[in-house]
Parts: C-alpha cells; sequence; structure tokens
C-alpha cells in the first residue's frame, strides 16, 4: 500500500517542497521515500519503547530488506524531513473515514495569575485551581476532540481541577472511532466503558494492563 501511493504521489510530492523552498537543496539518500515512512510506521506498530533499539534490531536482523540502511543520526533526520510525506500518506489512507479517527487533548485556560487568585472577582464562579503538566494553574480546561484533517469535531469546557479522562465519554458521546491520547488518559475502567459503547481508546499502555481487543475498521 505504502508503494503504491508513493509511485503516484512522489513526484507532486517533489515538486511540492521544490515550490514552496521547502527543500532548498536535494541529496539523494540511500533510502526512498515509502521504505523511510515504512521504517517509521513499523516502529510505531513494534514493541520497542526507543527507535535507536529499534533501528539497531533493524540494522543487525533486517538489513536484508533494503539496498542500504544509512546510520542512525542520518534516519533519524529522514523521518523528522519526511514528514510532510507521512502526514499526507495517512491522510489518504483515511480519507473517507473523517470521524473514524479522532485525537484528544486539553488546555489549560488560566483566568488570572496564581499570585493574584484572592483577588480575582470576574470569572470565580466557574474558575478553580489546577494542575497541569506546566504546573498549578487558576481557571479553566478546554476539552477538544478533532478528525485526522486537523478539524475540531467536539469541544468542551470544564473546571481547572477535572481530570482529562472525565471528560472523554462526553468528548466522544456518539461516535464509533479509534481515539489517540496521551499518557493523561491512560485507565483501564475507562478502556472498558468505552469498548461497550464501540470506540477504542487508544493509549500508553502499563505493563499491569490487560490487553484489550480493538474493534476491526
Amino acid at each position: 500500500v505504502i508503494d503504491d501511493f508513493f509511485l503516484k504521489f512522489e513526484a507532486t510530492y517533489w515538486e511540492f517542497l521544490k515550490q514552496s523552498k521547502h527543500c532548498l537543496r536535494i541529496r539523494n539518500a540511500q533510502l526512498t521515500i515509502s521504505e523511510i515512512c515504512f521504517i517509521a510506521i513499523w516502529y510505531k506498530c513494534s514493541h520497542f519503547n526507543n527507535f535507536k533499539a529499534f533501528f539497531s534490531w533493524l540494522k543487525q536482523d533486517k538489513s536484508h530488506l533494503f539496498k542500504s540502511l544509512p546510520c542512525y543520526q542520518r534516519m533519524i533526520h529522514l523521518i523528522n524531513a519526511h514528514q510532510l510525506a507521512l502526514h499526507a500518506l495517512h491522510t489518504a489512507l483515511t480519507k473517507n473515514q473523517q470521524n473514524s479517527y479522532l485525537w484528544i487533548d486539553s488546555t489549560t485556560l488560566p483566568v488570572c495569575k496564581n499570585q493574584r487568585i484572592q483577588r480575582h472577582k470576574s470569572l470565580a464562579a466557574i474558575a478553580t485551581r489546577g494542575k497541569s503538566s506546566m504546573g498549578w494553574f487558576y481557571g479553566c480546561k478546554l476539552h477538544v476532540a478533532m478528525n485526522q484533517l486537523g478539524e475540531i469535531v467536539r469541544s468542551t469546557l470544564s473546571n481547572g481541577h477535572i481530570a482529562d479522562i472525565k471528560m472523554v465519554e462526553q468528548l466522544v458521546e456518539g461516535f464509533q472511532a479509534k481515539v489517540y491520547a496521551d499518557r493523561g488518559y491512560i485507565s483501564q475502567e475507562l478502556k472498558s466503558r468505552l469498548k461497550d459503547q464501540s470506540i477504542d481508546l487508544i493509549t500508553y499502555h502499563r505493563k499491569n494492563m490487560k490487553s484489550i481487543q480493538l474493534t476491526a475498521s
């Protein structure tokens, strides 16, 4: 599938890079774009926790699948340089399933600096203290669900102290989709509840969590 896509798309891709000046000098790579994307996807589907270990295994045991593999640093550069190609492949594969794949996340909406909490009056009825990966804040949270085109398909507000996982069911209600989220949404109980609604919540997987069979696409 990847090879077939890039047979049709690669010429257009390089032409776009030239016209947009994203690629001022084209250096011949040891791998084709389809091979670069294949390696990036293979890593994401593998059991490896870091790309360096995966690439070392690839060079040692699977090098016969490629004409020539570059060094680790060059491979990292190639994957980063062709993120646009990966995005184009993903969009093409899911173009008829706009709401079958969703990404959820949240962001803080502070209403004032922490030093002014006691004096803040205008939004005191809905603002609360909360903690994010960036530290403590006083305000609300915005929760959004996006499809693969980057379109916001649903959003909701909550108090600042509300945990992200408590807003998931409200965000995805009515959808039958695979929902991708970060570590803040890890919950075996939530995964099981959503599974009963034909929704697959895909997050990082803790070692002590039970495996749940994904719904067939």
